[in-house]
This record gives C-alpha cells, sequence and structure tokens, in this order.
C-alpha cells in the first residue's frame, strides 16, 4: 500500500492524455493479449503513472479485461489498444486487487456496463480508499493522472470460480490475502496463461507488507502446479512458469533470513544485514530490492514471530 499525505490537486492541463501512453497489446496465446509497462517504479511523471500491466482475452461473446490501470485516460488508452484488436466489447473485467494503479481505470469502460469483479475485502477497501488513490497517484506523477471518478466493482468473487465467458474457460483464483486483502488471478487452462497480478512480480522486488508472506508462499505453490505455459505479473516482464519458482525461493528466504534473526534475538532493524546476506544472487533478479528490504523485513518480522512463538 503505497500512503502519501492528500496534496493539492495539480493543475488539469498537466493531465496525460489516452495517446500518452503507448500501449502495444502483445498477443501472448491465441485471444489473449498483455498490455506490458516499461515501468519498474513507482508511480511517477516519467511514466505517467503507468507501472502495471494488464491483459485482455477476446471470446466469442466480448472481451474480458484484468485490471485497468490507474487513471481513467489510461482506461481509455487501454480501452482504445483493444479497440485496435477487436470491435468485440469489453463485458467483463477483472480488478486485481485494491490498490489504485490495478483498477482506477474502471471508468473508462463504463459506456459497455461491464460486470466487474473483485475480492470481497479489496472492494471494501477500494470503497474507502478510492478517492485517496486518486490523490495520491495526482501526487506523486505531478497531475499526470489527472481526474478520475473510481468506478467501484459491481460483484465480489471470494472462491475458485470457473466460468464459460464467451467460450473461453476463465477460471477466477483467489490468493486468500497473498499479497493484499482480496487479490484474484485469472487462469484461462485452454491456452495455459496466468493473468497473475500482484501475486507475481517477475522483475522488479515484491511489495509484501500489506499481504501474508507465507500464504503468498502456500499460494505459489499452486500456481506452480498449474504449469502455465505463460505468465502475465502484476510487475515487470512476462515470464514462463520458472518465475513462480524463483519468486517462492524470494519469499521462502526472506521468511527464513527473519526466522534466523527471531531465534537470535535480534530485533526487525537488526535482521535486515542477515536477510540482505541470504538473498545473495536473488537480488540481481529483483531491482529496487534495496528500496524496499527494510519495509519488507519490519512489515513481515511479526508475522515470523507469531509462527515460531
Amino acid at each position: 500500500m503505497i500512503v502519501l499525505p492528500q496534496a493539492a490537486p495539480a493543475e488539469p492541463s498537466s493531465a496525460a492524455a489516452p495517446a500518452d501512453y503507448a500501449m502495444t497489446p502483445e498477443e501472448v496465446a491465441p485471444g489473449v493479449y498483455a498490455v506490458m509497462t516499461p515501468a519498474r517504479d513507482f508511480p511517477s511523471r516519467e511514466n505517467l503513472g503507468w507501472n502495471a500491466n494488464m491483459a485482455f482475452v477476446v471470446t466469442d461473446d466480448g472481451v474480458l479485461v484484468f485490471d485497468t490501470g490507474s487513471s481513467e485516460a489510461m482506461g481509455m488508452a487501454l480501452r482504445e489498444a483493444i479497440g485496435e484488436v477487436t470491435d468485440q466489447p469489453v463485458r467483463w473485467i477483472v480488478n486485481s486487487h485494491g490498490h489504485g494503479d490495478h483498477w482506477l481505470g474502471n471508468r473508462a469502460f463504463a459506456g459497455s456496463d461491464p460486470e466487474i469483479v473483485a475480492g470481497s475485502d479489496a472492494l471494501a477497501r477500494m470503497e474507502a480508499e478510492g478517492e485517496g488513490w486518486v490523490e495520491n497517484f495526482r501526487e506523486m506523477t505531478e497531475g499526470a493522472t489527472g481526474d478520475t471518478t473510481p468506478l467501484l466493482p459491481n460483484g465480489a468473487v471470494d472462491e475458485r470460480t470457473t466460468r464459460d465467458l464467451g467460450g473461453t474457460e476463465v477460471v477466477i483464483f483467489p490468493s486468500a490475502g497473498a499479497h493484499s486483502p482480496g487479490d484474484l488471478s485469472v487462469w484461462l487452462p485452454q491456452t495455459r496463461v496466468l493473468l497473475a497480478g500482484d501475486v507475481v512480480y517477475s522483475d522488479r522486488a515484491p511489495s509484501v507488507w500489506d499481504g501474508d508472506v507465507a500464504q503468498w508462499i502456500d499460494l505459489l505453490d499452486e500456481l506452480i502446479a498449474l504449469e502455465p505455459a505463460v505468465v502475465v505479473p502484476g510487475h515487470g516482464r512476462l515470464e514462463d512458469a520458472q518465475t513462480l519458482d524463483r519468486l517462492q525461493r524470494y519469499l521462502v528466504t526472506l521468511w527464513e533470513g527473519i526466522e534466523e534473526g527471531v531465534e537470535q534475538g535480534l530485533a526487525d532493524f537488526e535482521t535486515v544485514p542477515l536477510v540482505r546476506e541470504r538473498m545473495g544472487d536473488l537480488i540481481e533478479d529483483y531491482p529496487g530490492f534495496e528500496d524496499k528490504i527494510d519495509r519488507s523485513v519490519a512489515t513481515t518480522y511479526p508475522d515470523v514471530e507469531a509462527a515460531i512463538f
């Protein structure tokens, strides 16, 4: 979760237009498209707030969208990118979780009146925190994300659910709060594509402080068992199933390093060097590690301590 002080609204003229987002859908399997951001950092003026990946699936009866970005303008850019591929309407949207960089673009799709789903815990947070996310992104991007009126999901999914959407089998896969409360992923068994959301980071250090690292490790066992051919992460590059094993090693090593510190009677901040040493070569695969390690240890430490004692 990004928590920043409220800022005065930026000047409207500084807001990015949909055309400013260079979105190029990449077909990763028949009818399945990833829309990948080149950014590997937090929302900023430089990346215009686009720091998270999105995806969509073209079915026989409409389009399923997975995540919509950090603003209405970004959602409009995604809508236009989809329009370059198909003239099918967007009928379904899955918001992977409640962090604003994954759902504030919903408003751009209001005209097609889609079914929009999220986990119920994520939905509750979206309702409570939506306006705050708009302000935070506007501050972080120096006004680039502009004005957005949040459009909340109109349905909740809290159990693994299989649906036939226009002839495409879609499995909506809750994480039990692995990365954040109410996380959802989408599994497409016919094409073996996993639309993961933020339960998978590929070449960017994961943000663990809003979730449950032990549950995340267990969830990755389930995702690995799917044997996906393509993984679209919430942040980072397209990968195959190896990214799941690597991320699990990262999280297990984080947990075990903190566990060692707890057993030695070290405070959380004293455990950071120990964890850093244990991570070894894993750090090379996860840029941004140094920016996140202190907070990752501090927020995971109480869970490890509770598990031990």
